[in-house]
């Protein structure tokens, strides 16, 4: 004989609670996480309540043995001395039957109020997730700078600038530039250490990689502003510097106005000729393959950057990386550099929309730096 049958229970009492306990763990899934987190509460929190009740409903049939309060209706049949009330004594299953329907009301109760409740949640989560993805196209653009700072080690002792400022005086200056451009993020180059202290101090800016890669690799350093910009990762690629290998930084920015992120990368490959020549076109091709696979991400790429190099720079790397410079040029059906006069100083870019270059000689004439300050403003559509 079945169990079910030998306990003396309909046989389609449990799979009635089961239905009942499965319909309202299902309308809790389908609140997914995000109405869990716009509910103030987890997604346990709500199992909880469940299981509150739950086991109650399901062990009521198992139970045979366990004593049955007699209710008020039940105590009336029997002062009445009905026909009907000697049998329920006789068949306690009759009473576990009508609790069981009790149980079965109350927990339909319960799945019906948590799924209105879900329901309300989910429509608070569709609202908030529409208003995420509005934010996350709507447009925006940043003050992008480049500055070679001209390192403390050229005005010290044994320096080859001695017509400049020790960096101690300068540093001054070259705050002034930032504060002048309103850059929210400039790529640096020869930013010793010293000088970056300096700087920070001053401006508030954060820096990466700053002092992350040690005292001896902060000139490559990209200052950014802390309170508009979260910093989501950063990494590093080397290329030959001067005649050794040095890392160059990739910084992703988030954002946070609207969530939407980007890359920043900065580099400063060798001066002069000869062998520091062959660095240089070594450096130019490192940073064309990393900008195009930061665009497989399908985020925008800033670069900045000293590429002691003007219109061969242009040529080289913007058309290979698939970018634009804010001062000009085109490479459709041949290479046209922008009109002259043109630094050795560049931002450019991929996935952003250009406008208000300045070249800015003022560092060179005020001998804060023997480099222009560049900006541009970067608009992301």
């Amino acid at each position: 004989m079945p169990d079910n049958a030998h306990r003396g229970q309909r046989p389609g009492t449990r799979k009635r609670l089961a239905a009942l306990v499965g319909g309202l763990v299902l309308a809790m899934s389908a609140g997914s996480v995000a109405v869990a987190q716009i509910s103030g509460h987890d997604t346990d929190t709500l199992v909880a309540d469940l299981t509150a009740v739950a086991p109650t409903v399901l062990d009521v049939p198992e139970d045979v043995t366990a004593p049955v309060e007699e209710t008020s209706e039940d105590a009336g049949a029997d002062d009445a001395g009905s026909t009907s009330a000697v049998e329920s004594a006789s068949d306690p299953a009759g009473k576990r039957e009508k609790k069981q329907a009790k149980v079965e009301q109350l927990l339909e109760t319960t799945v019906q109020a948590r799924s209105k409740e879900l329901g309300r949640l989910a429509e608070l989560a569709e609202k908030r997730a529409e208003k995420q993805e509005a934010a996350a196209n709507a447009p925006f653009s940043v003050t992008i700078g480049s500055f070679n700072v001209l390192g403390s080690q050229h005005t010290g002792p044994g320096g080859t600038r001695k017509n400049f400022p020790p960096a101690s005086v300068r540093s001054g200056g070259a705050v002034n530039r930032i504060a002048a451009h309103g850059v929210d993020i400039v790529g640096t180059q020869e930013l010793q250490d010293d000088q970056l202290r300096a700087v920070q101090s001053r401006t508030g800016l954060a820096a990466f990689p700053g002092f992350q890669w040690g005292v001896a690799e902060t000139d490559n350093s990209i200052l950014y502003d802390a309170k508009r910009f979260e910093f989501v990762s950063g990494d590093r690629f080397t290329i030959p510097f001067m005649g050794r290998p040095r890392p160059q930084p990739i910084l992703r920015l988030r954002d946070r106005a609207t969530g939407r992120e980007f890359y920043v990368v900065n580099t400063h490959p060798s001066a002069h000729g000869g062998r520091y020549l062959v660095e240089r076109r070594q450096g130019q091709a490192a940073l064309v393959s990393v900008v195009n696979n930061l665009k497989k991400s399908g985020l925008p790429v800033l670069v900045t950057g000293d590429m002691n190099d003007r219109e061969i720079f242009y040529c080289n790397v913007v058309p290979q990386a698939g970018m634009s410079a804010p001062n000009g040029g085109s490479y459709s059906g041949g290479c046209r550099p922008p009109p002259g006069p043109i630094p050795v100083d560049w931002v450019v870019g991929s996935g952003v929309s250009w406008s208000n270059y300045r070249r800015d000689t003022t560092p060179v004439t005020s001998r804060i730096s023997d480099h222009f300050f560049i900006s541009a403003v970067a608009s992301f559509g």
